[in-house]
């Protein structure tokens, strides 16, 4: 019997110039792989993963319905899945026993990634792909979110992890693959252990927030909350669910903290999430919008920035 699952690639091209080669993928059944890229590489990749039967993918954008508490998304999803797992199992592998009773929209933003992943326990597909499973974690809903994972293997299930961030995979990846120019390689994870852990030693630890102020008070945002930012007469306002709140940071250095998080500057005075971005809009021949799903919101697009966002989104 075959212990491997392989996965066919097409090439990932943007006018012609080839950014990734096709590619055939190998996969050990009941195995947890890693691939490292930048964002639009992994967006590229994941558009190919969801085209295959076999494969569940579990995008950090996808929704869910905050009107329901947390017992009854675990039944609706249920309905749709028939799995074997209980209620019970679910929440004690969550760690959300205490919160079986909470509106989706009253759980903290870990608490509501890693309630994603059930998808990924009740489906019966082989092969399960996700999408920045740690990020903007702690340490202890990492430890939670690599119980999961664990168990998705003690199901044979294959799980491939997508990621910018080297030290997330290292972390709960079995075997780890860097996605570049020249293909899928294979990469030596004892060297890329020390470095990880030279670069600890070196550096600081870093929290990924946005700091803004209002009212007095400090508010600090993770990156995937932010709809968009704008800079009016040198006022910089970070806009999240249609609101805004006033940062002392620039929009240069806005750019250069949210870029690894999916961001682009899509206009001399905006940086927009591109998660967020359901259209693009052309309004004349030089003027272009991006349109946002969840705050309704509409942000200017330069001309000059619009082949550089097709290369990043890959159309």
């Amino acid at each position: 019997m075959n212990s491997k699952l392989a996965i066919t690639i097409d090439s990932f091209t943007v006018e012609g110039n080839i950014i990734s080669p096709s590619i055939e993928m190998y996969f050990e059944k009941g195995s947890i792989s890693g691939i490292y890229s930048d964002v639009a590489k992994l967006n590229f990749l994941a558009s190919q993963f969801a085209l295959n039967p076999l494969i569940h993918t579990e995008l950090r954008n996808n929704g869910i319905y905050n009107r329901l508490t947390v017992n009854e998304y675990i039944n609706f999803l249920k309905g749709l899945y028939s799995p074997s797992i209980t209620n019970g199992d679910l929440l004690t592998l969550l760690e959300m026993n205490d919160k079986k009773k909470a509106r989706l929209h009253n759980l903290s933003n870990a608490e509501k990634q890693r309630l994603r992943l059930i998808h990924c326990l009740m489906n019966d597909k082989p092969m399960q792909v996700i999408e920045e499973p740690f990020q903007n974690l702690d340490e202890h809903a990492k430890t939670i979110v690599i119980n999961i994972l664990g168990a998705l293997k003690k199901l044979q299930k294959t799980v491939i992890i997508l990621s910018n961030n080297m030290e997330d995979i290292l972390t709960a990846s079995d075997s780890v693959f860097r996605l570049d120019a020249s293909g899928l390689q294979v990469v030596d994870v004892k060297e890329e252990e020390t470095a990880a852990l030279e670069k600890n030693e070196i550096t600081p630890f870093r929290v990924e927030k946005i700091p803004t102020k209002r009212n007095e008070r400090i508010i600090l945002f993770n990156p995937p909350e932010i709809d968009y930012i704008e800079s009016v007469e040198g006022q910089v306002s970070v806009y999240v669910s249609g609101e805004p709140y006033p940062t002392s940071l620039t929009l240069n250095e806005l750019e250069q903290k949210l870029t690894p998080f999916g961001f682009f500057r899509c206009h001399r005075s905006y940086i927009v999430n591109l998660q967020k971005v359901r259209e693009i809009t052309t309004w004349t021949r030089n003027s272009y919008s991006l349109s946002l799903h969840a705050s309704k919101a509409v942000v200017p697009l330069s001309k000059n920035k619009l082949v550089e966002l097709k290369r990043i989104i890959g159309i």
